[in-house]
């Protein structure tokens, strides 16, 4: 009889226990197949130990048979069958499955063939590698796999795999394995006007077991934990009130009184989850109803003239709110909010127009009008505004959306035996999964937007594709040149800027790191524009969405082509940023900053203010979410806020195996860490007005997984 091998034990046609992998000792009794195929009925004492590195499986786990050949000294050994009856249903990536193999014809490994069964199926058995060691010698190899092995072919992989395709003796096989990524990978525009997404969540794409129930088992247990409270307390009465909440399950934000306080208004704007928005002020807009006058008081001495030129007025202007759908009985204000950096370096607002248009019923509001309520409700609707922004542009839009069809395109366009899909991996761990599952959460009828966000799923949508048709790679995906549009890139401006200050390195480490690892396998500027799977790859970003493309504006290149390795480590730099650095700083601050309304309210009742008239404390609280909005917002934030994966650069999946790379990599983690140190120096002295922990590389996953 066939026995089923599962590693670190043996299970038996029923999953039955029959042996430990540490006590097995029994001497293997090979049997031929009627193919002559050979079947091994128990562990021995074999010339080699194959190791089967399993990649993510899905809930139910997954019965197959993969036959395998292994190669070496230019000859190929006789088939051997390797048999696993099922896997454990809580599988996680890197499961390993154990076979010991006689193949006393090769003696150094440099290659293996794998075909699996029909069992395997159409799904197949998702390999990350596989690692051959001689028994004899104690001399382990490892073959890179990275893919599905199927029912309907035969693989084979070898150690020397790794090449750019014009220099690959595999050609074909690179040509039909890009074929049916393709098809696995088809975009679609599930949002008309918003960025491409894939038609169908492809088998490699799935989260596994156990960290699906991490994230979705927190999610229904903090929901219904929320319905309790809200099923068993009343209605908030007064502003205290809110604190309620407050416990084991939702423990209170760290700071409960930003919206009284003006400079930590200001800090929201530098260190908060929307820190990409404010920028250098060298001119009054027209449209904005202010005066030198007005504003004289919040100038420190200075005249308007005098401020704009020492470079101390910053503006944030949302003119592309305007006009936008909502929910059904909200407002969504278009605001144009002036700041100013005071002599002590720290900013404050100075005014507020909560419009585009001035008007009688659109006035700008000020510090200093009374009473104090109307200016703090002038602060909370910009607010409004700002949350909105940040979950259709600064997260969902333009991490989570963007960069699933960069995943898809290089799926598509990309060998797995390429250096640049080997570098990109890790950091698209679960992020086509995450889409898949929370994007439905969000956006679906009656999903969070729909209840939470003034401006609701329509208007969130409206608003991505309006970002859509202006957001460019080179300007909006790159650090160094945003900061510089936005006039903001000069450290002696905002000091605390805590996200420009602690971005900026993580850039500069993401980009030497793809540079030194690009030099490895590109020996000039020639083997880039020789390079037809990546110059393909770029073809199919730029192209139109109606031709399959994502229609991306401003991707490095010139004439439709990658011309220098400067232009791809551009590109290579802003999409790693963008899937961890990025991500980061948009996400994991949205339980602190959101959870408390009056801090950071995702949508407000009633109408703005359209004058100073006087505004009670239960009018500040008639205009705030319900209790039960409240508790939603708790929830959703607190598991969006959730860090489940490893840090940057510490690798889940490990596609990176050359030496020389991995040299690479262990430089980069080394920056990395002295990039820790900096940030930990940073924020426990006194050079911060509160701790901006976000950005410090030990809490920045590597991928958009949550």
């Amino acid at each position: 009889m066939l026995h089923r091998i599962l590693s670190p034990r043996f299970f038996g046609p029923r999953g039955k226990l029959l042996c430990d992998y540490q006590d097995r000792k029994k001497i293997i009794r090979t049997k031929m197949s009627r193919s002559g195929t050979r079947r091994h009925d128990a562990i021995s004492t074999g010339d080699y130990t194959i190791c089967v590195e399993s990649a993510d499986k899905p809930k139910g786990g997954c019965r197959g048979t993969i036959y395998v050949k292994l190669l070496g000294d230019g000859k190929v050994g006789d088939e051997d069958e390797l048999c696993v009856a099922e896997f454990p249903e809580k599988i996680s990536r890197g499961h390993k499955n154990f076979f010991k193999v006689d193949e006393p014809k090769i003696r150094n490994i440099d290659g293996i063939e794998i075909r699996g069964d029909a069992m395997v199926g159409k799904d197949g058995w998702n390999i990350d590698k596989v690692m051959v060691t001689n028994n004899k010698t104690g001399v382990e190899t490892v073959l890179p796999v990275f893919a599905n092995i199927r029912s309907d072919r035969t693989y084979k992989f070898m150690t020397d795999d790794l090449s750019l395709p014009h220099l690959s003796s595999k050609k074909e096989d690179r040509k039909r394995d890009l074929e049916e990524m393709r098809e696995l990978y088809e975009l679609t525009e599930k949002y008309p006007g918003c960025p491409p997404l894939v038609k169908k969540l492809p088998p490699e794409e799935k989260f596994s077991y156990e960290y699906k129930f991490h994230i979705g088992g927190k999610l229904k247990a903090l929901e219904a934990l929320a319905a309790f409270d809200k099923a068993t307390s009343g209605a908030f009465h007064k502003l205290d009130d809110i604190k309620s909440v407050y416990g084991i399950v939702f423990p209170k934000p760290s700071n409960l009184e930003r919206w009284k306080n003006d400079e930590l208004f200001g800090m929201q704007r530098l260190m908060s989850v929307n820190p990409c928005v404010i920028r250098l002020c060298t001119k009054i807009p027209d449209k904005l109803a202010v005066n030198g006058q007005m504003l004289k008081p919040f100038l420190e001495s200075m005249t308007l003239p005098q401020a704009l030129q020492k470079k101390r007025i910053f503006i944030i202007d949302y003119d592309i709110l305007d006009g936008l759908p909502t929910r059904a009985g909200y407002v969504m204000c278009a605001p144009i909010a002036l700041f100013y950096q005071k002599n002590n370096g720290k900013l404050v607002p100075i005014a507020i127009q909560l419009f585009q248009k001035p008007s009688a019923n659109n006035p700008v509001f000020l510090p200093t009008d009374p009473p104090t309520n109307t200016w703090i409700l002038a602060k909370m609707w910009f607010n409004v505004a700002d949350a909105n922004y940040h979950q259709s542009v600064a997260h969902l839009g333009f991490t989570h959306l963007k960069m699933e069809g960069i995943v898809a395109c290089t799926h598509r366009q990309i060998h797995k035996d390429h250096p640049i899909f080997r570098l990109l991996m890790p950091h698209f761990l679960y992020l086509i999964a995450i889409n898949n599952i929370g994007i439905p959460i969000l956006l679906n009828e009656h999903g969070y937007v729909a209840e939470l966000l003034n401006l609701g799923t329509n208007g969130m949508v409206e608003l991505m594709k309006r970002k859509n048709e202006k957001w460019r790679m080179d300007v909006d995906g790159t650090l160094s040149t945003d900061l510089k549009v936005r006039g903001v890139d000069d450290q002696n401006l905002l000091p605390h800027y805590y996200y420009r200050n602690d971005a900026i390195p993580l850039y500069d480490a993401i980009r030497t790191y793809v540079r030194k690892y690009l030099d490895l396998y590109y020996a000039s500027d020639v083997d880039v524009q020789e390079d037809y799977e990546l110059q393909n790859w770029r073809q199919e970003i730029v192209a139109p969405v109606d031709q399959q493309g994502l229609g991306m504006l401003g991707v490095y290149g010139e004439n439709g082509k990658f011309i220098t390795k400067e232009q791809v480590c551009h590109t290579l730099t802003s999409i790693i940023f963008t899937c961890s650095v990025q991500h980061a700083a948009v996400n994991f601050r949205q339980y602190e900053d959101y959870a408390y309304p009056p801090n950071y309210p995702l949508g407000l009742r009633g109408s703005p203010p359209k004058g100073n008239g006087q505004i009670e404390d239960i009018e500040l609280l008639q205009s705030l979410p319900q209790k039960t909005t409240t508790y939603d917002t708790l929830v959703i934030t607190n598991v969006l806020s959730t860090r489940g994966m490893n840090k940057l650069g510490n690798f889940e999946v490990h596609s990176i195996i050359d030496k020389k790379a991995l040299e690479v990599v262990e430089e980069f983690r080394a920056d990395l860490t002295r990039i820790a140190n900096d940030n930990k120096e940073k924020n426990n002295g006194n050079q911060r007005i509160e701790n901006y922990w976000c950005l410090n590389p030990n809490y920045v996953p590597n991928s958009i997984s949550i």
